[in-house]
């Protein structure tokens, strides 16, 4: 899929009458739904997948796939903001309670992006049954746009239960630390590392913490395309 294509896809999936539930599969993405087969149910049925990670896109050159351009969570949040606000619809953001970034951090930055995007921003545990209150909150707000940070497997599957009881909702997705990016709480990598998809250093060197995850990224992933070429 190429960016203008991904344009054109939200654009009408703005204008539909359901949810359309998208996922921006990278290789730690991609090893967890191989492991989990409910996980992987989720994330097959969404309604577009994007290829996030030059992994994923290396594994489908030896597959002999369609080739398409790397959307990642960074340009599908900045593409999907910029529509809405274009558009005047209205987006609510889900923050992880213990997340990096707050809410007055990230309404700062949506303002100064797209000040004319009407936004609501709500924080909770993906781990928890959620507060009801915070769902009519949510219902109530009528967005179109709807978007969590909870990184996976959290969000794809909260987003699976839970975004049916949001009937105004036409575009749901989860971007993990994309919104960290971009309210500033995590310095955004330089453009030639997204250029040459190596934001999986970038992040070792910034969150040396992240190895675990990195690992499945750049060890187990490749070892899994392989085996299944």
């Amino acid at each position: 899929m190429s960016i203008v294509e991904l344009r054109g896809a939200l654009r009408r999936a703005f204008t539909s009458d359901r949810t359309h539930r998208i996922v921006t599969l990278n290789p730690e993405i991609a090893v967890a739904a191989h492991r989990d087969g409910r996980y992987g149910a989720i994330i097959r049925t969404a309604d577009l997948i994007t290829v996030d990670g030059m992994g994923i896109r290396l594994a489908l050159r030896l597959r002999s796939r369609v080739r398409g351009d790397r959307i990642t969570g960074t340009t599908l949040l900045e593409t999907a903001c910029a529509i809405a606000a274009e558009e005047g619809r209205p987006a609510t953001f889900l923050l992880r309670s213990n997340g990096l970034t707050a809410p007055p951090l990230l309404r700062a930055a949506l303002k100064e992006h797209w000040p004319a995007l009407p936004v609501s921003i709500g924080v909770i545990d993906p781990d928890r049954p959620p507060d009801p209150g915070i769902l009519r909150a949510i219902a109530e707000h009528t967005p179109a746009l709807l978007i969590t940070n909870f990184g996976h497997p959290a969000q794809e599957r909260w987003i699976a239960e839970h975004v049916g009881q949001f009937p105004s909702v036409r575009v749901a997705f989860g971007v993990g630390g994309a919104i960290d990016y971009l309210s500033g709480a995590i310095p955004p990598p330089p453009p030639f590392v997204r250029r040459y998809g190596i934001e999986w250093l970038w992040r070792f060197v910034r969150q040396p913490w992240r190895f675990q995850r990195i690992a499945t990224a750049v060890i187990r992933f490749p070892l899994l395309a392989l085996r299944y070429r």
